[in-house]
């Protein structure tokens, strides 16, 4: 395992944001600006050393870099195009930084999971340069080993760092992260527009870096995702019947829940450690969701909840079709159980919750769950 000597951070915020017609860095994002969230990204990292490369307007960027304990760096050729704000940035690297981020300040809305993963590559040797990779693509930001640093600051030619690097792909490394922000960015009204949508939903995943997760890093069988994709559909049906109900459900969170509640399901324990996984993601909401996948405690007096239609759901999705019967197939369950005293308990507890939610949702919507799941029967 390679040693981490020291990490720095170079955003570059220098340009005058031309097809923005409205200064980049300083837009709001939430609760605060596209400029402040990269800088709180490799914090929230445990990287100290974070630099930002000022030209356009730096005075005032300025007192929001040195408010939130970064550095600002002023390229005074900042006219000259965004490869000159890269190189004043890396000049001012110190003698003993081991390898560099470089994430400009239009790209605000990257995971901290995946600068960990990039973090995590490096560190095991994986490659010199190391690209954080999602949909068949490489994003940002990446992480450079300070090797390199003499030939970039050597570079003559034209296509900036990104061509530069390209003459080193032997020792890069493409990690795969389920995080599609990698490449969004706000260089158009438009783009800016995604990153606020994007922004209300952060501590959801897409679909596309659900499918992502299941395919790619937990490598599941088709069979399991098939199972999953059929969960999250029936679950897609349930929360729509509940449209109309005076309940307070999160139908993205519970979809997106069904969707990924057997992510683990290749390892022991999967709820819990689907569940650890999640939590490590930032997906806390969906981790508590999915921890109770299996077993879950209810009662017919408490309100319908968005863990309980994940757990019906996944109870009458059997790989990847719907059974209504649920109750016969407990009872199957319960006949090849019957010198296991221990996973009868555990059996009747998952089919009497089961029956409960049922209820609970055909008196909320006034529709038999045969009419809900199976809607053009």
């Amino acid at each position: 395992m390679r040693p981490l000597k020291h990490i720095t951070a170079i955003i570059p915020a220098a340009g005058l944001s031309s097809r923005m017609k409205a200064f980049k860095p300083l837009l709001p994002l939430g609760n605060t600006t596209l400029l402040a969230s990269s800088i709180r990204l490799f914090q929230h990292c445990g990287i100290r050393d974070i630099r930002v490369i000022t030209g356009h307007r730096a005075e005032n960027i300025e007192p929001l870099v040195h408010e939130m304990g970064a550095v600002p760096i002023h390229n005074p050729d900042f006219m000259k195009g965004m490869f000159s704000t890269v190189l004043t940035g890396i000049r001012q690297l110190q003698p003993e930084c081991d390898a560099f981020f470089m994430l400009p300040a239009d790209i605000p809305m990257v995971r901290p999971h995946t600068v960990k993963e990039i973090l995590r590559a490096y560190q095991n040797g994986k490659g010199k340069i190391i690209y954080p990779f999602f949909e068949g693509q490489c994003g940002h930001p990446p992480l450079i080993s300070c090797e390199y640093v003499p030939d970039i600051l050597a570079w003559g030619r034209d296509g900036g760092l990104q061509a530069c690097l390209k003459q080193f792909e032997g020792s890069s490394y493409n990690t795969m992260v389920c995080d599609e922000a990698i490449h969004m960015d706000a260089d158009t009204p438009e783009d800016y527009q995604n990153l606020l949508k994007k922004s209300r939903t952060q501590d959801i995943p897409s679909t596309k870096e659900c499918l992502c997760l299941l395919k790619h890093i937990r490598r599941l069988d088709d069979a399991i995702v098939g199972h999953c994709m059929k969960t999250a559909e029936t679950a897609a049906l349930i929360c729509r019947s509940l449209d109309r109900t005076s309940l307070d459900i999160h139908s993205g969170l519970v979809i997106k829940a069904a969707l990924l509640h057997d992510m683990a399901r290749n390892g022991r324990n999967h709820d819990r450690l689907g569940a650890i996984i999640l939590r490590d993601m930032g997906f806390g909401a969906i981790a508590d969701i999915i921890q109770d996948h299996m077993d879950i405690l209810t009662g017919p007096d408490l309100p319908l909840s968005e863990k309980e239609i994940v757990y019906f759901a996944d109870k009458i999705t059997v790989n990847n079709t719907v059974e209504i019967d649920f109750e016969k197939r407990f009872t199957k369950k319960l006949q090849t159980h019957t010198e296991d005293p221990a996973a009868v308990t555990a059996i009747k507890n998952r089919l009497r919750a089961a029956k409960i939610i049922c209820s609970k949702i055909e008196q909320a919507t006034g529709r038999s769950i045969s009419s809900i799941v199976n809607p053009g029967n």
